[in-house]
């Protein structure tokens, strides 16, 4: 569950197609089932605003960007940032006329505000990180899909995502097999369904 807030100045006629740019580049992950990606963009919202009054440093008129990107806490991590922040400022760069500008200039900004647990809700109640996964994956988790992995890779069982064998760090051994992750909430959602002491 995301909310990203686009806050911009200049390239107003684009607000729509930089939000839908925003939400599929966000929400795509080869190695993922199409069901996994569809739960994730129903609970990822884009919001554009074009600030009638926005003050900054430098004489330029360049187009700004500020993007505030807000997600379960658990979720705010160094792994997320460096996936996240790339991904936006590419996205953004496309509708420039010199797409290089974004990265001499600091005219994108982008901010990951990580909510507390228990400080965000859907479905009329208060939605903890791992009933947010659940809900993103119940339909692959119930299908009963069994997905190939790569070569050198295993399926994360929770999300389906395809996880490098070799560089996991997120795993957990449940009946003589070792399982691996792709983030920390997809262990705990496994580690709480198969009742595994952690």
């Amino acid at each position: 569950m995301m909310t990203i807030e686009l806050f911009l100045r200049g390239r107003a006629e684009h607000k729509q197609r930089i939000a839908d740019r925003l939400l599929h580049d966000l929400i795509t992950e080869d190695s993922a089932p199409e069901s996994v990606l569809a739960a994730a963009r129903a609970l990822t919202h884009v919001v554009v605003h074009e600030p009638p009054v926005w003050a900054t440093g430098g004489a330029d008129e360049q187009p700004r960007y500020l993007v505030r990107l807000t997600v379960p806490g658990s979720w705010n991590n160094n792994e997320f940032g460096a996936y996240v922040i790339p991904r936006i400022t590419r996205s953004i760069a496309e509708f420039e006329e010199d797409p290089d500008r974004l990265y001499r200039d600091p005219h994108c900004v982008v901010q990951i505000v990580g909510l507390r647990e228990h400080s965000v809700g859907t479905l009329g109640q208060v939605t903890t990180s791992t009933e947010i996964t659940k809900l993103m994956t119940e339909e692959f988790r119930a299908s009963g899909e069994h997905r190939e992995a790569p070569e050198g890779s295993v399926v994360d069982p929770v999300c389906g995502m395809a996880v490098d064998l070799a560089t996991a760090t997120i795993t957990v051994t449940h009946e003589g097999t070792t399982y691996a992750f792709c983030a920390p909430v997809c262990r705990k959602v496994f580690v709480e369904e198969n009742a595994i002491g952690a």
